[in-house]
């Protein structure tokens, strides 16, 4: 049933997106339409408006006919579509205004009493208005990109969708607007709508593209805020459209509700920025921010500005509109990409590199001034050596004086205390001289530690089985128990808590988790503390761990490699060597008993021995069996609620009939709760420990199996203890891997494929335990096993 609800969901989840595609098809086709249509049709673009002196011409487009024929502001109307403009406009008087689409053929009088004249018909668009129209189309086309990228991008993600939705009502609006100047049919009305909801949708857009916000994401009640939006629209197509043109006091209403929606948009977007605890947002909204401003300021400067202050514009209205993609692509990018650009140090680069050009600006101009005052007085070969001094002053400015500023500003303002991009580039040359796994993953944790003084950083790495395995650890993380909270941590990631999001919402002593990621698949996680002096993490700091998280994935999977290489020609030494030894004993005995045919208490030794380098090469067959199951993730696991007491009577069973050197003894608490486990491969788990316990107590003694409750971690722990040889500390640190073999005199002649205590631990961790070890030279060791028990 779970699995066809699943499978359900699924369907409906895609089949929604099928339909928003196809609702974003018909959009595009609708702007296209527009665009299409208005091709080579001219507009009147003129507005009249009556006060106490009549009517007159209150707007003009410079791109219009009106405009080209010569109309100006302030002429007042004699002749409207064939009638006098008195009749045409009576039932206009109570609204006080005429839209240009409305008019076809338009004469007018100026304060000279001259007659000017413009018919739709005879005229041809003017070369502004084509311009203007192929860089609406641009804007446009960009609009339409960025929004399909984004969605076909991330289709499950609720702020592209969104994003791609802004990116289809843009060019309904930018078309609409020209195809409503131009009175095509129902484009008023499209444009409208697309115009009453873009803003909500824009707000929508920054209130789910923080990815913390997960219950705002999913929930419903978000919806409500396109609520003004419909009952704005409702009225627009029932009492705001008369005598095909909006009313006045519905213009009003609907301007105030654009504004109200693009400043709750505003609004939301500060919010997130100075809200937020995720580095990742903040630098969001900053690239939205920074798109917004190349847009916005061009289009100040060279148009709003100089028509203000001086009637003219510095380029063309129909250009500056081009300025405008750099928001749909800064928006998209921002939703899209995993590694945000430095947009702080372009900004910060821009600002001193522009205040300094501007400097040099002012002291040329300031020469040039000067050398225009004295000019009148000078000869003309003192002419000629003033302008050659100001080339040389130009030359000097612009070229080793600005860039010796440019040098000293950078150190003591550009640079911080570091410089990311050269400790990223050194970590890089320094990994790719080293080729040992464990040395690689402890100079990636400290070049990090020490860099941005954290307290600590711990490297885990991601095992064929599914599991974790600390490789280098530093600081607060060298911890035993801090290493098990954050392996616990790790097993419960989700993207609300991988870097560039902060993770100490669910960890307060850890910054980040950064995974390590080569091609697709996930090799590493590396875990941050806080820093040392409690400060927050700035954008370079970002950006050096981004840098480290890519070299660091090229040197862990090259290292990995060549560890593979050297662990598989070890294995196949290892094997070929222990295989070889029982089977050549298999043979000759069984070649002597065909030959030989020796008597009956001779052929039953030659048999044991046959049977028992039989047993043995089965067992390491099974090792090396499971070693390859457990490496490639095919482990399986049945947990049951067992009782200890049944499978440690039968573990002593099996094995005290196997030595006679070595006295057993069992202590295993009565009041022990069930554990849960497989029983097999516990038993296993037990065997080998048990195994080895005889092994290397060569000269027998006391070998004893306890078991107790411990009720501060709810498990329990079962212990073999042993009085042989004992571990060194050098060999305890890699005890459990495997083709591990201790090499001492006493070993020597101790039989084994240094597999055993590597099963031992990945079972014991995929039932959810834990093993581990005490032991001291020629006094003997105790190994540990905990697991949970059913009540846990």
């Amino acid at each position: 049933m779970s699995r066809f609800s699943s499978s359900f969901f699924k369907a409906v989840k895609a089949h929604n997106r099928f339909l928003l595609l196809l609702f974003g098809v018909c959009l595009l086709a609708i702007s296209l339409a527009f665009f299409a249509l208005s091709i080579g049709r001219p507009y009147m673009g003129i507005t009249l408006s009556a006060n106490e002196q009549g009517w007159k011409v209150n707007e003009l487009d410079i791109v219009g006919v009106a405009s080209q024929a010569g109309i100006r502001v302030g002429d007042k109307p004699v002749e409207i579509n064939g009638q006098p403009a008195q009749t045409f406009l009576a039932k206009y008087e109570t609204a006080g205004i005429v839209w240009g689409p409305l008019i076809k053929e338009l004469a007018v009088t100026n304060d000279q009493g001259q007659i000017k004249s413009v018919n739709i018909k005879d005229s041809l668009p003017s070369q502004q208005s084509l311009i203007e129209l192929a860089t609406t189309f641009i804007v446009c086309l960009f609009c339409w990109v960025t929004g399909f990228y984004v969605f076909l991008k991330k289709p499950k993600n609720k702020a592209a969708t969104l994003f791609y939705l802004c990116g289809l009502f843009v060019p309904i609006v930018l078309g609409g607007n020209i195809a409503d100047m131009r009175a095509i049919p129902i484009a008023p009305y499209i444009e409208a709508a697309a115009t009453l909801f873009g803003p909500w949708l824009l707000a929508h857009f920054f209130l789910v593209l923080p990815e913390e916000r997960t219950r705002l994401i999913d929930n419903k009640l978000v919806y409500l805020i396109y609520l003004p939006a419909i009952i704005t629209l409702v009225l627009f197509l029932t009492i705001g459209y008369k005598d095909n043109q909006p009313i006045m006091w519905f213009r009003s209403l609907r301007l105030f509700e654009y504004g109200a929606g693009f400043l709750a948009a505003v609004i939301v977007a500060i919010i997130n920025y100075y809200r937020s605890s995720s580095i990742k947002t903040r630098q969001q909204m900053k690239i939205v921010l920074f798109g917004c401003l190349i847009a916005l300021i061009p289009i100040l400067l060279f148009n709003l500005l100089p028509q203000a202050v001086w009637r003219q514009t510095i380029i063309p209205p129909g250009f500056s509109v081009l300025f405008i993609v750099f928001i749909p692509v800064s928006m998209g990018y921002s939703v899209v990409t995993q590694k945000l650009m430095d947009i702080d140090l372009i900004i910060r680069r821009s600002v001193i590199y522009g205040s300094i050009t501007v400097v040099m600006a002012i002291i040329l101009s300031a020469s040039i001034v000067l050398a225009a005052n004295l000019q009148e007085s000078l000869s003309v070969p003192e002419d000629i050596l003033v302008a050659l001094l100001l080339g040389g002053i130009a030359t000097a400015l612009f070229g080793p004086a600005k860039k010796g500023i440019e040098t000293i500003i950078d150190k003591l303002f550009y640079k911080d205390r570091y410089d990311y991009r050269k400790i990223t580039q050194s970590l890089s040359i320094s990994l790719n001289s080293i080729n040992d796994f464990s040395n690689v993953s402890r100079l990636i944790v400290g070049t990090v530690v020490n860099t941005l003084n954290l307290g600590g950083g711990c490297l885990f790495t991601n095992r064929e089985s599914g599991l974790y395995e600390v490789m280098a650890a530093q600081g607060i993380f060298a911890d035993e128990s801090k290493q098990k909270q954050l392996s616990s941590l790790i097993m419960k990631l989700d993207n609300l808590t991988v870097f560039p999001n902060s993770a100490s919402k669910v960890a307060p002593d850890v910054s980040f988790l950064i995974p390590i990621v080569a091609g697709e698949k996930e090799i590493a996680i590396l875990c941050l503390s806080q820093k040392l002096s409690r400060q927050g993490f700035s954008s370079d700091d970002v950006y050096l761990l981004q840098g480290v998280a890519s070299v660091a994935a090229i040197a862990l999977h090259r290292t990995m490699l060549i560890r593979d290489v050297s662990m598989r020609d070890t294995f196949v030494s290892i094997a070929s060597h222990e295989l070889r030894t029982p089977l050549t004993s298999i043979v000759g005995y069984a070649d002597l008993i065909i030959h030989r045919d020796p008597p009956d208490d001779i052929r039953k030794q030659w048999l044991k021995r046959i049977l028992d380098n039989g047993q043995r090469l089965t067992a390491m067959i099974n090792d090396l069996l499971n070693v390859t199951r457990i490496q490639s993730g095919k482990l399986n696991i049945k947990l049951k609620a067992v009782n200890l007491s049944d499978i440690v009577s039968e573990i002593l069973a099996m094995m005290g009939g196997g030595t006679d050197n070595h006295e057993f003894v069992a202590d295993v608490s009565p009041s022990l709760p069930a554990m849960l486990i497989d029983r097999d491969k516990f038993g296993q788990v037990l065997g080998n420990l048990l195994s080895n316990a005889i092994k290397y107590s060569p000269n027998g003694g006391k070998i004893t199996i306890g078991a107790r409750y411990d009720d501060l971690n709810h498990r329990a722990v079962i212990s073999v203890s042993d009085e042989g040889i004992g571990i060194s500390p050098e060999d305890q640190s890699s005890l459990f891997t495997t083709f591990h073999r201790i090499q001492r005199k006493e070993t020597m002649g101790i039989r084994g494929s240094g597999l055993g205590l590597y099963i031992a631990k990945e079972w014991t961790e995929a039932m959810g335990g834990e093993i581990w070890l005490q032991s001291e030279l020629n006094k003997g060791s105790t190994f540990f096993v905990g697991i949970p028990v059913q009540n846990s």
